[in-house]
């Protein structure tokens, strides 16, 4: 059975602050993240529906992430906690999910497995 990765990118633009040892004041970033899905391809060839997931990704992730606040969202908004977030929100709907990569600049990412 053959199996194959499937990424998925997308992105927004969010503010977020710390306090703790980082002690940054609320900034914005534009964030950019992939969703990466691993199993078998399906009969028809596939192993996700690109237009299902896009449809997911439009619905119920965007919205809650973009022009967002993530101290509300998050009680640590770091990008190692909002990957694990993605991860979680996605896998609800999706289970092939192995990895959500978030960027807050494009030097510099944090990415996410899920548990092992």
């Amino acid at each position: 059975m053959k199996k194959i990765y499937l990424t998925q990118c997308a992105s927004f633009t969010a503010r977020h602050g710390h306090g703790g040892a980082l002690a940054e004041e609320s900034h914005t970033h534009h964030f950019q993240y992939q969703v990466t899905f691993y199993g078998a391809l399906n009969p028809e060839g596939f192993l996700i529906d690109f237009r299902v997931l896009q449809d997911f990704l439009n619905h119920h992730i965007h919205p809650r992430l973009e022009q967002a606040d993530l101290n509300t969202l998050l009680p640590q908004p770091t990008t190692e906690n909002l990957a694990i977030w993605i991860f979680e929100q996605v896998q609800s709907r999706f289970p092939q999910v192995c990895c959500v990569r978030v960027a807050e600049e494009p030097d510099r990412w944090a990415e996410y497995k899920g548990e092992d």
